[in-house]
């Protein structure tokens, strides 16, 4: 199984994946609403964008069940940034203060 810092920076790369999936489909659709032809072409793709985001999204929110604290049980490990990507993850609980290795696999706490 994988520490829970590799869960941790997997999450945040789906979720930056995801949002830039979400950002470049917005951007097609607002080209496709300007321009005067090739509209299937640009939904086909922005079809594409928007359900590699989807899959992003559903497999970074796999990547979060495993980012808890083994002791008690909270879910406040980790810090979100800007629009809701995870920015960094605390070696310390801030629940029950216990340190973690977060270099240890997650089966073996």
């Amino acid at each position: 199984m994988k520490s829970r810092r590799e869960y941790f920076e997997s999450r945040k790369m789906l979720m930056i994946g995801s949002r830039i999936c979400y950002g470049l489909s917005i951007l097609l659709l607002v080209m496709a609403m300007l321009s005067q032809g090739g509209f299937a072409t640009i939904a086909v793709i922005i079809a594409l964008l928007v359900l590699g985001g989807m899959m992003c999204s559903l497999y970074a929110g796999r990547q979060k069940d495993f980012l808890f604290c083994p002791k008690c049980g909270s879910k406040k490990l980790v810090k979100s940034g800007f629009l809701g990507v995870p920015s960094s993850i605390s070696e310390e609980c801030p629940d029950c203060h216990a340190r973690l290795d977060l270099n240890k696999p997650v089966n073996k706490d």
